[in-house]
């Protein structure tokens, strides 16, 4: 195998393989801030839905 035929090896799977890890990373990356946003918007709602049922027994009890 000579020099040309490596660098051409290289450049051919080389750059895909590295676009690859780039795409990877940024969708990883924006996946897991959707994630945390949604993980927010979760435990909001929780609190909110717990804050209505302490309601509802407070205006039962009385």
């Amino acid at each position: 195998m000579e020099i040309t035929d490596i660098i051409s090896l290289i450049t051919n799977v080389g750059f895909p393989v590295t676009l690859c890890f780039i795409l990877i990373r940024y969708v990883l990356q924006t996946t897991e801030e959707k994630l945390d946003q949604l993980d927010s918007s979760l435990k909001q709602l929780a609190q909110a839905i717990q804050s209505f049922k302490d309601t509802s027994r407070i205006e039962k009890t009385e």
